[in-house]
């Protein structure tokens, strides 16, 4: 996600708005009387016991080491927890379904919007780990965040990928039919879309290919609809940003390709 997209994002502006709202109020409160409207409509929103009516200089002050410790707090969340530790990416595409949906339409049982198209877009959005990979190597398996080679976007800015680890360094990978073997075995892959054996595509075979040292292969899920190392190569472990965790949006998941199912609720963890 570019930068201009972040700012876009109506979750962003409402977490910097509230972010600016706080910082305004902490700014004002030390010239402002706490028993004026203003004084009193800050410490109302910040303090309960203004809330009752007693409004003095003491509760003033609490309330500005208050603001203190809450904007301190939401400096380290937003400048290291982060950039360093945990970052939220929404999935832009297709290639990781059914496992991960980009912008997939749901929609209702109603015949009326089946007939025209009506329904709503899922995004799924998650949580990723940034420092999991100074501690341990990647492993097979794993739903990665990363930065592509500049021949994935030729001529545009990188920007992250999300795709499933196939290929770790040393390895033979070979695709038939879209199913990964790896060092001369098939992979359990409970993951991959029904039938994707019968889809066709460029892609449908490739390999053997040996995964270079310090280098990555990587998969999309849904195969017949993946650009991934099969089209422009593998990845180095410097350009790994972290492992996708779990789902965290929507809170309320429908299943694009079943919509008569029951929906599930909540973060789900990614394998």
């Amino acid at each position: 996600m570019e930068w201009g997209q972040l700012f876009t994002e109506r979750s962003t502006q409402l977490v910097l708005g509230a972010v600016a709202l706080l910082v305004l109020m902490r700014v004002l409160l030390p010239f402002t009387a706490a028993d004026t409207p203003l004084g009193r409509l800050i410490l109302w929103f910040w303090s309960p016991e203004a809330r009752t009516g007693a409004v003095d200089e003491p509760l003033r002050r609490a309330t500005l080491r208050n603001m203190d410790a809450t904007l301190l707090a939401l400096v380290v969340v937003l400048g290291v927890v982060r950039p360093l530790v945990l970052s939220a990416y929404y999935i832009p595409s297709q290639s990781m379904e059914p496992t991960l949906y980009g912008r997939k339409m749901v929609h209702q049982l109603s015949g009326t919007q089946r007939a025209t198209g009506q329904g709503s877009p899922r995004m799924d959005r998650v949580l990723v780990n940034r420092y999991v990979y100074h501690l341990r190597d990647p492993q097979r398996g794993e739903i990665v965040v990363f930065l592509p080679p500049a021949s994935a976007m030729p001529g545009q800015r990188r920007e992250a990928f999300v795709k499933r680890l196939i290929g770790l360094p040393g390895d033979i990978v070979q695709v038939r039919d879209h199913h990964a073997w790896v060092n001369g075995h098939p992979l359990d892959e409970p993951y991959l879309p029904r039938f994707v054996e019968y889809s066709r595509g460029p892609l449908r075979n490739f390999g053997p290919f040996t995964v270079p040292a310090g280098e990555y292969l990587f998969l999309g899920d849904n195969r017949a609809n993946s650009a991934d190392s099969r089209a422009w190569g593998t990845v180095p472990r410097a350009d790994l940003i972290g492992r996708a965790m779990c789902t965290f949006w929507p809170l309320v998941a429908r299943d694009p390709d079943r919509p008569e199912a029951r929906p599930t609720f909540g973060p789900r963890l990614l394998g």
